[in-house]
């Protein structure tokens, strides 16, 4: 049976996320992996794109960033409401506190100290303004160097252990992967 799976992502850093980390688990298990930036796109599209990926029996994982909601289920409920219902809860999976959270949990303690960064115990926390504190000089203001540098040596198991929703987000990708 051909396996299709849709991952909607808000924009271009968790596309790239997604490519370094999920895709080489995720390629094993589906004949056609895409992902689909959906945070630019009106609400209506993104639930009618949504509706087509079920249409097709495709499986979808739907990654947000927590954002102001006070938990995870209070921004599941906001996104299933504004998609209209197109999007399930057990599709989406929400990164706490935004997905830079999830670049710094994969680093360990050697890899921050090459890169010349703290090492951080927990990144539940960490927000898009926090990690752009922590780049060093060296990448030049810029964010994708820096993001695809934490990449290079990024630690699934170490990621894991760091940040609870990363490991959430692995939990489903596994059993996927199991389900197969």
């Amino acid at each position: 049976m051909y396996r299709y799976m849709w991952i909607f992502v808000e924009g271009k850093y968790d596309r790239g996320f997604v490519s370094a980390v999920l895709l080489p688990i995720l390629e094993k298990e589906y004949d056609f992996i895409d992902t689909w930036e959906y945070a630019q796109e009106p609400p209506k599209k993104v639930a009618d794109f949504l509706r087509a990926v079920k249409s097709m029996n495709a499986d979808c994982l739907f990654l947000a960033d927590i954002d102001d909601s006070p938990r995870v289920t209070a921004k599941k409920s906001v996104l299933m409401e504004r998609y209209q219902k197109a999007l399930e809860s057990s599709d989406a999976v929400v990164a706490v506190r935004e997905i830079e959270s999830w670049y710094l949990a994969g680093v360990d303690d050697g890899a921050c100290q090459a890169l010349g960064i703290t090492s951080l115990s927990r990144t539940d926390h960490v927000t898009k303004e926090q990690f752009y504190r922590m780049m060093p000089q060296c990448f030049n203001d810029s964010i994708v160097d820096f993001m695809e540098e934490i990449l290079k040596g990024f630690s699934i198991g170490t990621a894991k252990s760091k940040n609870r929703s990363f490991g959430y987000l692995m939990d489903k990708v596994e059993a996927r992967s199991e389900g197969a």
